[in-house]
């Protein structure tokens, strides 16, 4: 007996599909001028687990603000050897702007920890 599930293929059912398997990245307010134009590329993720592929960047502001993107890698990293070459992938002035946005959004993060280097771009 096969037991493969079919789904219908109708241009609703395929669309409704990709929605519900879209992955979302959320960001800090402060961060979306910095994506829109492309002076950040790279986001610096502890203990958030992201999938390479489709994503909708979330900016929490009073009107969510929503920018579709691709996850294009994702490279595992120990704290300690973040550079800046990292943070100036992630839209940061230097490694020190950096560290201290990290212990900002992550107050338990520590120089023993791996992270994880998200990059991604937008699609439209």
């Amino acid at each position: 007996m096969d037991s493969t599930m079919h789904l219908p293929t109708s241009e609703g059912a395929d669309s409704a599909l990709r929605s519900a398997a879209m992955q979302s990245l959320y960001f800090h307010r402060t961060y979306l001028d910095a994506v829109r134009t492309g002076r950040k590329t790279t986001t610096v993720r502890f203990r958030d687990p992201v999938e390479t592929g489709p994503v909708n960047m979330v900016f929490e502001l009073d009107d969510e603000v929503v920018l579709p993107g691709v996850v294009t890698q994702i490279t595992s990293k120990g704290v300690a050897t973040l550079t800046e070459a990292d943070a100036v992938a992630d839209g940061f002035r230097d490694l020190a702007e950096l560290q201290d946005k990290l212990r900002f959004h992550y107050p338990d993060i520590r120089s023993t920890d791996d992270v994880t280097i998200v990059h991604f771009r937008l699609t439209s």
